[in-house]
């Protein structure tokens, strides 16, 4: 969810759209209460016309009609939906309109006696036909116009003084301002899950340093509520398991073209739970949602969705959704808007679920349920005016999708694809003329932002010449302080929707060592690093790059340096690397570099075990099926063992205490260290998910694979005869979704050597820790020797970590609400070869400061306890 926010945030904060022209002739006004406050963002429908629009922020609207005759329903939430009659002429006709509070009248006879809220039963009815909601559309398409808005209206005085300057001459941003983009976009949905989206024309005041980098139009929400996760990991009221989440209330019914509405309060049984909070409106009988006023607050953010729907064929249709944030953190304040009005449906129906069954609740209308028990429901059988338990319904659908599924498989249709989506840009999208945007406008601006437009474009004017002058000095040329400070340059066209160049040029300087504290050991002293990267990219599927490092120890006098090329094209992939270079003995890294610098400079512990090695590598990675990988990594290589500097010292020396040798401690093989030798290594993995789906976007695949197995079985060789092993590994891993309880993921290592290796750095090495930082690695020890038990023999290793909603602290709704996460964790390790057995369990707390978490963990080895720690762990 969080980065569905993001993205919107972006897209909404750095833009705004064209100034509003007038048009021929139509209506206009505004829309109000009866107590004279405006409506924002009401629905105005031309009744029996796909034409409409919805008010601005301030309740002004403004539609263009050729002349005639007219009937105009106007809607808002909470409020009598109003129709009138209209002559249009060749002006505008202005029309001020006040809408009455809709009146809510209770159920008092057909509810009084029931002990539940009559609120569950409409729901329940309601969730039990929410699938049969999103497949009676077969196909549709609609013509949609999209709008955002956003400001961030102040900024601390750290932020300003630390980046302020910065971040206006690389965004052109200026505080205050409010920034706006129009959108005109054509929606095509085919079931079962296809949407092709086409960006025909946008308009906006971005700063130009923006408008080049490819972020000027903003694609269509396609939340929809009958989906059990509508809007990220927030769970919809309709979800089967929505009744775990909320509590509902039934606040009475209004209604509206003779079809009765019934009004539900929607509380959060607890909140933080992503979970929303509100009023659905459910239309009684055809359980539709008529429309929604839900909130929700994440990460100092306060949300709010609004959604009016209306009926095209018997089906209801989002037409207006609304949706507001308002922000204050890490230094910004602000707001964003997001608004679409979606009209011109063309939709085709499916038959077979657009059904009007009379369902019963069998926990209310038990002796209508005992009767229907015996009754035989499947998907030949029309529904229609049909009674029907909400268990007959399930199994229906399950009976349904099931020949679907068959029939798809008959005409060769991919059943494993669950998710496509395509957007393209009209290559005249920024070059409609006034004419196309007075036809097509949808929702007027705000004063606000017709303001924020004139300020945009007199900063453009008054900056227009500087902006050039920048524009020459940001072409790509090399200047002397790039060496310093390091450079991309970008050259040619840069992607309209994705932003990306398709050449660039990067160079990274020694001055970037600094902030990753990544510049020292007791191996090389210091050392300096630079690298340089070219990339060629080609869409989404295709990209190359060349790339080099370099790295001169100033301790050992040594030059480093790698040399690689890669090359990707749809799901297959090739890397070609040659060089000299440090590696770790254990190749997935365990010793972060930050946590090395820390514990070598300032407590006189030197963790980090390096060789230097001469390599020649090859990889090769094929994704052959959205349920199986294959990799193939051979290397070639000379390793040569490094002595720790004898003159090196410490920022803080620590009485008695001295650095460890470079040679790893090891029980099974008492001398790690080595001479030079040659190895020529095989890596071959296959990856292997089941249960996965895959889903499409602009034509490239990904792996859907939430809540199933992975099986993983690798195969690392030796070949030459001074280096032969061969060892075999086999992996479970499953990560599982337990709703309210929270989550669980869990992984299983099994592995040996079918020939031991001669060489140490051969061994298994097993992800240690041994510092107060925890790794980011899930398959990492909190407590265990990073090489004491590196092992020849057979080993196994188990993870899992329990990730609660609510558990301890996490009870308390303020802290939970602030964002404090609570988990368990018990890792295993077991090397027979060794009689060694390791234990560790612990309890984490996530989200202190929004920045880090802390650990307490104690272990046991072979069944006795051996200590307790403190980690630290510090969020991504």
């Amino acid at each position: 969810m969080n980065s569905f926010i993001n993205k919107i945030l972006i897209i909404t904060i750095f833009t705004i759209c064209f100034g509003f022209s007038m048009f021929a002739g139509g209506i206009k006004g505004t829309v109000k209460n009866t107590h004279g406050e405006y409506l924002s963002f009401a629905s105005i429908i031309v009744k029996g016309s796909p034409k409409g629009t919805m008010a601005n922020e301030d309740g002004k609207y403004e539609l263009a009609l050729d002349p005639g005759n007219y009937t105009i329903i106007f809607q808002y939430l909470g409020h009598k939906t109003l129709e009138k009659q209209v002559v249009v002429n060749n002006d505008y006709l202005p029309l001020e309109i006040v809408l009455e509070e809709q009146a809510i009248s209770l159920k008092e006879v057909e509810f009084s006696a029931k002990s539940e809220d009559p609120a569950y039963t409409i729901m329940r009815k309601t969730i039990s036909m929410a699938r049969f909601k999103i497949l009676e559309l077969n196909e549709y398409s609609a013509r949609t116009y999209v709008k955002g808005t956003g400001q961030v209206s102040e900024v601390s005085g750290l932020i300003k003084m630390l980046a302020g300057k910065k971040i206006e001459k690389e965004s052109g941003l200026k505080i205050g301002q409010v920034y706006v983009l129009e959108s005109i976009n054509d929606v095509i949905f085919k079931q079962p899950s296809s949407v092709r989206e086409k960006v025909v024309s946008t308009r906006n005041n971005l700063p130009k340093q923006l408008q080049s980098q490819g972020t000027n139009f903003i694609p269509v929400s396609r939340t929809n509520f009958y989906n059990p996760k509508p809007f990220g990991d927030m769970v919809s009221p309709l979800s089967p398991t929505a009744l775990a989440y909320y509590k509902f209330k039934y606040e009475g019914f209004f209604t509206e073209n003779g079809q009765t509405v019934n009004k539900i309060r929607v509380t959060p049984k607890s909140k933080n739970d992503n979970v929303f909070d509100g009023i659905i409106n459910i239309i009684e009988d055809s359980w539709y949602i008529h429309s929604l006023d839900l909130h929700f607050s994440s990460d100092n953010i306060s949300n709010r969705i609004k959604m009016i729907f209306a009926p095209n064929k018997e089906i209801w249709l989002p037409i207006n959704y609304t949706f507001r944030s308002d922000f204050d953190a890490f230094g910004f304040k602000g707001f964003f808007n997001y608004v679409t009005n979606v009209r011109n449906y063309t939709v085709a129906v499916n038959e077979k679920y657009h059904q009007r069954p009379v369902v019963i609740d069998e926990k209310i209308d038990k002796a209508e349920a005992k009767e229907l028990k015996s009754e035989k429901v499947n998907s030949k059988i029309a529904l229609n005016q049909k009674q029907v338990t909400r268990k007959q319904l399930n199994k229906f659908l399950k009976d349904a999708e099931k020949e679907d599924k068959k029939e798809r498989k008959k005409k060769g249709e991919d059943v494993d694809l669950v998710r496509s989506y395509n957007i393209e840009i009209d290559s005249l999208h920024s070059k409609r003329s006034a004419d196309f945007w007075n036809e097509e406008r949808q929702v007027p601006l705000t004063d606000l932002e017709i303001k924020g437009y004139a300020q945009a474009d007199s900063i453009a004017k008054t900056n227009e010449q500087q902006y050039k002058k920048d524009s020459v000095r940001n072409l790509p040329a090399f200047k002397f302080s790039h060496l310093i400070f390091g450079k991309t340059y970008n050259y040619g066209k840069r992607d309209d929707l994705f932003g990306f160049f398709n050449k660039s040029l990067s160079y990274t300087s020694p001055l970037d060592q600094i902030p990753s504290l990544d510049f020292v050991n007791t191996v090389d002293g210091y050392f300096l690093k630079a690298s340089l990267r070219y990339d060629i990219r080609e869409k989404l599927t295709k990209r190359e790059s060349i790339y080099g490092d370099l790295r001169y120890a100033l301790g050992r006098k040594a030059l480093n340096w790698n040399l690689g090329y890669y090359y990707l094209k749809n799901q297959q992939s090739v890397e070609v690397r040659t060089g000299r270079y440090i590696q770790q003995f254990n190749d997935d890294r365990p010793i972060s570099t930050p946590a090395n610098t820390i514990y070598t400079m300032l407590a006189e512990r030197n963790y980090l075990k390096i060789y230097q090695k001469d390599y020649a590598n090859i990889e090769y990675r094929n994704r052959l099926s959205e349920k199986v990988t294959i990799r193939l990594n051979l290397e070639y290589a000379e390793r040569m063992a490094l002595k720790n500097l004898e003159t090196f010292k410490p920022w803080i020396d620590v009485k008695d205490r001295s650095f460890s040798s470079n040679t790893p401690e090891n029980v099974e093989l008492a001398n790690t260290d080595f001479d030079k030798h040659k190895t020529f290594l095989t890596e071959a993995d296959i990856i292997w998910r089941p249960f996965a789906k895959k889903r499409k976007f602009n034509d490239r695949e990904y792996t859907i694979n939430t809540g199933n197995p992975i099986f993983r079985l690798k195969s690392t060789n030796g070949l030459l005869a001074e280096s032969h092993f061969s060892r075999l590994q086999g992996s479970y891993e499953q990560f599982f979704d337990l709703e309210k309880l929270g989550n669980l993921h869990v992984l299983t290592n099994y592995g040996g050597f079918i020939q031991k290796p001669s060489y140490f750095i051969d061994y298994r090495h097993f992800n240690g820790n041994q510092t107060i930082l925890r790794s980011f690695r899930f398959d990492a020890f909190r407590n265990l020797d990073y090489y004491l038990h590196s092992t020849t023999g057979n080993y196994l290793e188990v993870f899992a970590q329990h990730d609660f909603n609510h558990f301890l602290l996490t009870q308390i709704t303020p802290l939970r609400i602030y964002g404090l996460k609570e988990s368990i964790f018990a890792n295993y390790l077991k090397v027979p070869n060794q009689q060694f057995e390791y234990v560790e369990v612990g309890y984490g707390l996530s989200g202190i400061g929004k920045l880090f978490g802390l650990e307490v963990v104690g272990n046991f080895v072979n069944g006795k306890y051996d200590a307790t720690v403190l980690r630290i762990k510090f969020n991504r």
